[in-house]
């Protein structure tokens, strides 16, 4: 559990948030991507290395780190490390180049997974801001929610998320990359979380329930090389995925050639109309 907890603090501490809105109604949506890595401590490897409150240099400072200190790697986000200095409870970003597997040697490592290729992402995926607050609205919005529609098509998979995935697969036919299949198990999780945001009343990829996106596949025995997750609240399903489509870090998240397998949730809402999850995996 306190594994679980630092893990949720690294991510609401380094990675973005994007807020969107088009159209005539509101549409707030949010994007995360992290890499998983193969080992879990590692080593510093300068005289001092400047942990960050995200994954960039115009992050402030958190703590410092001396040569030889071992830290805990949570995954990759780009080129830096999410860490946790268990001595100090220091938890922010490092640039990946400074630290080595704990046990290796050479100045620097790139981690890259066994089973999968070193992912460069586009500089666009990670916005290198602080990430604004997400503020949960108070008042239900004046627009009239269209009703989900629940029966099943002949895959267990509703109409609208059949849909929806439709659009998604258009866009990457579009820009040369291969189709998303949906992994029923990580359907289960992508409704669960939705349902979650509707009845616990916050919009986040950190649940109070499940933690983080990554930590809520790994409790329902979901298993990846590569992760993301894409959230909106919009009242049709055409305005979530334009708003997406719009928004860089979505649509770096819908067109990643890593990903390979997805899970859709849509759940009525009565702030946003619908609440809509998106999570990928790579296997």
């Amino acid at each position: 559990m306190k594994r679980k907890i630092i893990f949720a603090l690294v991510f609401s501490v380094i990675c973005s948030c994007m807020i969107g809105f088009t159209g005539a109604s509101a549409q707030t949506n949010t994007s995360v991507a992290l890499q998983k890595v193969n080992f879990v401590n590692a080593t510093v490897v300068p005289d001092s290395l400047n942990v960050r409150q995200g994954a960039s240099t115009s992050f402030p400072i958190v703590c410092v780190l001396k040569k030889g200190q071992t830290v805990k790697i949570f995954g990759k986000i780009g080129n830096w490390y999410a860490v946790y200095e268990p001595q100090k409870g220091c938890v922010g970003a490092v640039l990946s180049n400074y630290l080595t597997p704990a046990g290796g040697s050479g100045t620097s490592s790139t981690a890259a997974p066994s089973k999968a290729p070193v992912y460069t992402p586009k500089p666009s995926i990670f916005v290198p801001t602080p990430a604004p607050s997400v503020i949960v609205p108070t008042q239900k919005s004046s627009i009239v929610p269209s009703p989900v529609t629940t029966a099943p098509a002949t895959s267990g998979t509703t109409q609208e998320e059949e849909a929806l995935l439709s659009l998604v697969n258009k866009a990457r036919a579009d820009a040369g990359v291969g189709p998303l299949k949906f992994d029923m198990a990580l359907v289960k999780v992508a409704r669960l979380k939705a349902q979650d945001m509707v009845d616990k009343n916050y919009f986040s990829h950190d649940s109070p329930t499940y933690g983080s996106p990554f930590d809520m596949m790994r409790q329902f025995g979901i298993t990846f090389n590569y992760a993301g997750e894409n959230i909106a609240g919009n009242s049709t399903i055409e305005g979530a995925f334009n708003a997406w489509m719009n928004s860089p870090g979505h649509k770096a998240n819908i067109l990643n050639a890593n990903f390979n397998y997805t899970g859709l949730g849509i759940v009525s809402s009565p702030t946003y109309g619908k609440i809509l999850v998106q999570q990928f995996i790579g296997k």
